[in-house]
């Protein structure tokens, strides 16, 4: 019995609603007749184009003492990483030039549950050249959970930071002239 007057609203419903009204169908123009294209006009000849004389050459730029860039051969390089974390790496150019480096991961280092690095590396290493006066130049370095610390001869030293600061004596016998304002 529910069943039947669910039915019968649901009719009653869908005959209640306004039926839609569709416009007459468009009209479409007939496709007008084949037009042939208008004939071919022949375009007004141009003097032929001109003749290009050749480019000059040109001398090479000077010099000014330098015989040009000459590439610098490495004679010596390897690179070595075990897949454990650690490397070591060096090489040394005809130039003079070596870098040597070694690095261990510290306890706690990898990747995080977000995929970025934690934890800490250490490294150890050391460079060198021969500067434009003809002086070695060598620096050593670690690189730690403390930084970056590099040594050398080269390097500037820090100002000591001896406390108390040393008495500085003055000799107060020299007074150094005044200028003369207003005098004539």
């Amino acid at each position: 019995m529910k069943l039947f007057i669910i039915a019968a609203l649901a009719m009653m419903a869908a005959a209640d609603r306004p039926q839609p009204t569709y416009a007459p169908a468009p009209t479409y123009r007939p496709r007008p007749a084949y037009t042939p294209a208008p004939a071919y006009k022949p375009q007004p000849s141009y003097a032929p184009a001109p003749a290009y004389k050749p480019q000059p050459s040109y001398a090479p730029a000077p010099s000014h003492g330098h015989s040009g860039y000459k590439p610098i051969a490495i004679l010596e390089q390897e690179d070595v990483h075990p897949g454990d974390g650690t490397y070591s790496s060096h090489f040394n150019t005809e130039n003079g030039i070596y870098r040597s480096e070694s690095g261990v991961p510290l306890p706690g280092y990898g990747k995080n549950q977000y995929g970025q690095e934690e934890g800490s590396y250490k490294q150890e290493g050391s460079w060198s050249y021969t500067d434009g006066y003809g002086n070695p130049v060598k620096v050593t370095f670690v690189a730690d959970e403390n930084g970056y610390q590099p040594s050398s001869d080269v390097l500037p030293t820090p100002v000591p930071t001896e406390y108390p600061t040393p008495e500085v004596s003055y000799d107060n016998s020299y007074q150094q002239p005044q200028p003369a304002y207003g005098k004539y």
